[in-house]
């Protein structure tokens, strides 16, 4: 763990992250970690991964189970006596790797490729088709063993009108969805560079 500072990756943090800026504004207090539910399973809580952050040490930072865990359930953005989008910052870091190509967030990176392909292509999620899709990524055997171990929440789905059994049909005005994802898309990589 020990190594000199190394301000660079603050600075590639701040200027690459969104709202990566901010985390010069926490002042320690921990009330994120306190206030978060997972935080019994987080390697660093969210101020320990700002330090981490500040003091250069990308590869705990980056490869940093914390920045895999976030539910996006705010708690922490509402709670920051500075106001600081903690869950901003971390889902940051987390597309941040992915686009560096560490991908910490593997499978959720895949389960969100496979959203924005079905509503892309028709416009909504079908309820059996998407965790199908999903489970089969990671091949044949692994998939098949998945879908079976899902089956009963599929069932009770069904039986509440939760799924259908026929195929999602696309949306009317699907034509214009898709030039708006295509027009955000644009926008997005533009802000990037």
């Amino acid at each position: 763990m020990a190594g000199n500072y190394d301000p660079s990756f603050a600075k590639e943090v701040f200027d690459n992250v969104d709202s990566g800026e901010e985390i010069k504004m926490c002042m320690q207090c921990g009330i994120c970690a306190g206030s978060c539910p997972l935080r019994h399973e987080m390697d660093y809580p969210p101020r320990q991964i700002f330090t981490l952050i500040r003091a250069g040490r990308r590869d705990e930072v980056m490869n940093s189970k914390a920045i895999k865990l976030c539910t996006s359930c705010y708690r922490c953005k509402v709670r920051c006596p500075r106001g600081i989008p903690v869950i901003d910052v971390m889902h940051g870091l987390a597309h941040y790797g992915i686009k560096k190509g560490i991908i910490p967030r593997k499978g959720t990176a895949a389960f969100g490729g496979e959203f924005w392909k079905m509503i892309y292509n028709i416009g909504r999620i079908d309820e059996k088709t998407l965790p199908l899709k999903y489970n089969l990524l990671e091949g044949l055997v692994p998939g098949i063993k998945s879908t079976i171990e899902m089956a009963p929440m599929g069932i009770q789905m069904f039986l509440h009108h939760r799924m259908k059994l026929l195929p999602e049909r696309k949306i009317k005005g699907i034509k214009e969805l898709r030039k708006m994802l295509d027009k955000a898309k644009e926008m997005g990589k533009g802000g990037a560079n």
